[in-house]
């Protein structure tokens, strides 16, 4: 049985009666335990007190996502799953003036099936923008919402068992106004995606800034891309998943670099091209732009997948047996010519099966492609039972991805703004072909 997570968000007074006396600070907690099963993944509870306050835990996998306070004010907790066979404890501390109180927390052995947990994944969409007026860059409110709706359709019509969620607070604890989405005024009217995300460029360094802890939340960027030397525009970059040198995944980077850091000295997540950031499908046809199939593809690569095609003329592949594997470059020429050929006869209307047609490398049979990450003209609509087990692999191990583990990560993170050294992370970054880019035709769904 599929295991469905739901926040439980609880408001009740668990630290109520905070008072000051002449000589004391009074610090009384409604309750001195409580037990979070499996479900909860983030609890709230209201501080009341006269003066300032602080809070910490003793375990890595619960959290005061807010550290201090004053006042009366809300403190969310952050509850990572237990996905271990043993039930574990822990201490939360808050303390006023002096006057500490201890609330005990504990949660079971995880007794259901792992393959057939759901994982939540909250996202925080970074809006980047110059123009404050230009929808493009400062993106209109409920529109990443709307994207992120038709991702969860994509991967659960594949069973995949992964929900996106936007993101409710921040690392400081607060509130998001517009959930799963900051926003943050730059200088450049574009910036080449690759150097965005890449270790060797230092100019990006100021942008890392930006990140909200890795391991509690997935960051995505959204602004203008520079297009290539040859005025192609990319829709989409990613960073890879990397794994702990004990738990290796073929065609991914092992490392223990990441095992405890947070965050990272330059951005680490997805990039998406904000030029495309309302291209939907419309009618009976299918857009090789549509923003929500972009964002899923990328969000699979910072799951560990790979592309489902070679751009080293059938040398490359995606570590999945189950897949089709085609040569794009070819596949880009043959469907120039085609698309030319039929508008030079004066056809507008494609079917969509013929445009998606490929040969593949490992078979040299036709097939029409819809895995979710090809590219081009694709029904963008399925994920592999193969591709499935690489993204399981990733979230039960991947010390830069969100979600329970099966092994234990500091949670809380070595921090590259407190002054430690960067990690030491091996970079990989998956970019994606450019568009290409036709005079206007309709597409059908046959």
């Amino acid at each position: 049985m599929k295991q469905i997570i739901s926040i439980i968000l609880l408001t009740g007074a668990l630290l109520t009666g905070c008072s000051k006396s002449d000589d004391s600070t009074m610090l009384s907690i409604g309750t001195e335990s409580f037990t979070w099963d499996s479900d909860v993944r983030l609890q709230k509870v209201q501080v009341k007190c006269d003066g300032k306050w602080t809070a910490k835990s003793d375990v890595y996998w619960c959290a005061p996502i807010r550290k201090n306070g004053e006042g009366n004010a809300g403190l969310p907790i952050w509850v990572s799953p237990n996905l271990t066979g043993e039930a574990r404890q822990g201490t939360i501390t808050i303390t006023a003036a002096g006057a500490t109180k201890t609330i005990s927390v504990s949660q079971p052995a995880f007794t259901g099936s792992l393959d057939d947990y759901e994982y939540h994944l909250p996202v925080v969409f970074h809006i980047l923008y110059k123009d404050k007026n230009d929808e493009s860059q400062y993106v209109k409110e409920g529109q990443m919402a709307k994207i992120l709706t038709e991702v969860n359709k994509l991967y659960a019509q594949n069973n995949m068992n992964i929900v996106f969620e936007l993101a409710q607070y921040d690392d400081n604890g607060e509130e998001l106004k517009e959930p799963g989405v900051v926003r943050h005024e730059v200088t450049f009217d574009e910036y080449d995606p690759e150097l965005f995300l890449s270790s060797k460029h230092e100019d990006n360094r100021q942008y890392a800034k930006y990140a909200q802890n890795m391991k509690k939340y997935i960051n995505v960027y959204v602004f203008r891309f520079a297009q290539d030397d040859e005025k192609n525009s990319t829709m989409g970059i990613s960073n890879m998943a990397i794994v702990p040198m004990a738990h290796p995944l073929d065609s991914l980077v092992a490392t223990d670099a990441a095992n405890d850091y947070a965050y990272t000295a330059t951005p680490w997540g997805c990039c998406i091209n904000n030029e495309y950031i309302y291209e939907w499908q419309e009618g009976n046809s299918l857009n090789p732009q549509y923003i929500a199939a972009t964002v899923a593809h990328e969000l699979g690569h910072y799951l560990g997948l790979l592309h489902t095609f070679s751009s080293d003329e059938c040398n490359i592949d995606d570590a999945c047996d189950d897949t089709n594997i085609c040569d794009y470059e070819n596949y880009v020429s043959y469907i120039a010519a085609y698309i030319k050929q039929q508008q030079d006869a004066g056809v507008s209307s494609f079917k969509m099966s013929d445009l998606a047609r490929r040969k593949d490398c490992k078979t040299l049979k036709e097939y029409v492609a819809h895995n979710i990450l090809d590219y081009s003209f694709c029904y963008n609509d399925e994920f592999t039972e193969q591709q499935r087990k690489r993204t399981r692999h990733v979230l039960w191990y991947g010390p830069l991805v969100p979600g329970p583990k099966l092994v234990q990560y500091n949670t809380t993170g070595i921090t590259t703004r407190g002054g430690k050294e960067k990690p030491d992370i091996a970079e990989r970054i998956q970019p994606c072909p450019g568009i290409i880019k036709t005079k206007p035709f309709s597409t059908s769904y046959q």
